[in-house]
């Protein structure tokens, strides 16, 4: 809930911005398709820390990002998907770290990592492969061909394995 609501929260600040503009109702991308999608390669990307509570955080993050089209309720213009920018994933990864556990690196990895996996999909899925991902520094859609979903995943799967890796080799340590 609380990363529902940051995903909206940072996305009203698009409200603000001068490139922004209508926004699409949230209503038309809701299908099983593109909730599943989501979900799956959050779920695939989540399971390189073979535990079942990260790889179902990555899941969930993977799909809950797009609460930020829950701002094109209000009737508002703004900039689209601002929850799909770097800046996003960052101010995300401090704040549920500081909510839910300061030592707790797999939290980070999986808010970023859901983050990828999602826009992997959106690019996959050939939906809408822009993103606003410098935000909001730089307020323009950034495109991206079909092809690229790949990188994304593989870079989220590095980002959640890496921190995977450290993660257990510090809590080896500790019980040593």
């Amino acid at each position: 809930m609380t990363y529902c609501v940051l995903s909206v929260g940072f996305s009203f600040l698009g409200i603000f911005l001068a490139e922004k503009g209508p926004l699409e109702s949230p209503v038309v991308g809701l299908n099983l398709h593109e909730i599943s999608g989501h979900v799956l390669w959050g779920l695939v990307v989540g399971a390189v820390t073979l535990s079942i509570r990260y790889t179902m955080l990555t899941g969930l993050f993977a799909i809950l990002i797009d609460s930020d089209h829950l701002i094109a309720f209000t009737h508002l213009d703004a900039l689209s998907r601002m929850s799909h920018s770097i800046a996003f994933g960052i101010v995300a990864v401090i704040i549920l770290m500081i909510l839910f556990g300061k030592k707790d690196y797999l939290l980070g990895a999986s808010v970023v990592a859901g983050m990828l996996a999602h826009l992997s999909f959106d690019i996959f899925a050939g939906d809408d492969g822009k993103f606003p991902l410098f935000t909001p520094f730089y307020n323009h859609q950034i495109s991206f061909p079909n092809a690229d979903w790949i990188y994304f995943e593989i870079v989220a799967v590095a980002v959640i394995g890496i921190t995977t890796i450290i993660a257990r080799k510090k809590e080896s340590k500790i019980t040593a």
